[in-house]
């Protein structure tokens, strides 16, 4: 069979191997390359930080993170009108008192966000800013979610379930993914600015 370009008998081109598209595999996997590299960096990243959880030094930090979070969304609170007080990591007013514990900490769409930033194919000097305002915006979100949930408890406490359980969860999910997406076109349209700088 010739090559592109090749003359058959009659005069013209024989253009069957270009057509037949035998040169597609090769492509397709040199596409699929990236995509391969930057599943298997998130899925080493994500595994590490259930390995992490595991370790018990992990509790003693997330303890003392846990308790600023607490002393943090009360600080909120009190701002917003209520008089309430932090014991270890618990928030209590005479209407409702809310525990901060593992799972009312962000550490893990955080982790997910940052894990996504970090494996994807850019330029450290975009990740870095990425990682930094991205986990920042899901920790700060997080204190939103402790003082909702504390009125709610006050307010509305047939609700509470369902915010804590189901919604607030899947918020997390989406704005961690959202957060991705966004810094995904940041860091594509600050290296094609940076491209034309250079030209």
């Amino acid at each position: 069979m010739g090559s592109f370009g090749e003359k058959n008998p009659s005069g013209t081109p024989d253009v069957s191997g270009a057509a037949s598209g035998e040169h597609h595999p090769r492509s397709s996997g040199r596409d699929r390359g990236p995509m391969l590299l930057f599943g298997l960096k998130f899925g080493a990243l994500m595994a590490s930080y259930y390995a992490v959880i595991l370790l018990p030094s992990f509790d003693r930090l997330l303890y003392v993170y846990l308790r600023a979070n607490a002393w943090a969304s009360n600080a909120v609170i009190n701002l917003l009108g209520q008089s309430s007080h932090v014991f270890g990591v618990t928030i209590r007013s005479s209407g409702f008192a809310i525990g901060v514990r593992r799972g009312c900490d962000a550490v893990e769409p955080a982790w997910f966000f940052c894990a996504a930033v970090f494996s994807f194919p850019a330029a450290l000097s975009r990740k870095i800013p990425g990682i930094l305002a991205g986990a920042a915006a899901i920790l700060v979100l997080n204190l939103a979610r402790i003082v909702s949930l504390f009125f709610i408890g006050l307010h509305c406490r047939g609700l509470f379930s369902i915010m804590h359980l189901e919604i607030w969860p899947a918020a997390f999910i989406v704005v961690a993914v959202l957060l991705w997406m966004g810094w995904i076109r940041w860091a594509r349209r600050t290296a094609r600015s940076e491209l034309h700088a250079t030209k």
